[in-house]
């Protein structure tokens, strides 16, 4: 599955760049992420990921592991993790690109392939789609109260 974000942040990209490296601050904009933890700084992280879609109730223990990144243009990243309590398998790659959007403006785009297996992927593509364009609305909310406070 393939899903496509974009928002224009009322910041510079080093301004963006300074919240994305931030883990704590950065997790608090993430819907459902908890327990984030850098196992080695720009590379290796480990974060508990909850979010109920449908009637499944998932808690997924993930390693995300930055693959690439250029200060502050963008970040590619994999994520993987195991729902023990569904047998739900989530694998993502995400790419993140931060550009200049007008004067004092950025745009933040994030493009995402997941893959899915195990009993959430019976659910189909519209549901998680669903769920994920919920997820962003509440992302931009909070990257924007977050860059309010510095």
């Amino acid at each position: 599955m393939d899903f496509s974000f974009e928002a224009v942040l009322p910041t510079t990209p080093d301004r963006i760049w300074t919240l994305m490296i931030d883990i704590e601050r950065m997790a608090a904009c993430i819907p459902g992420c908890e327990k984030i933890e850098e196992q080695e700084r720009l590379k290796l992280y480990g974060a508990v990921m909850k979010q109920k879609i449908g009637p499944f109730k998932l808690e997924v223990p993930a390693q995300i592991n930055v693959e690439s990144y250029e200060e502050p243009s963008f970040v590619n990243a994999a994520a993987t993790g195991k729902d023990k309590f569904t047998g739900t398998t989530l694998t993502v790659s995400l790419k993140v690109k931060v550009e200049p959007e007008g004067e004092g403006a950025s745009k933040f785009s994030v493009n995402a392939q997941l893959a899915v297996a195990g009993r959430l992927a019976s659910l189909g593509y519209s549901v998680i789609k669903k769920k994920a364009e919920e997820n962003f609305v509440e992302f931009e909310r909070r990257i924007k109260e977050q860059l309010a406070q510095v």
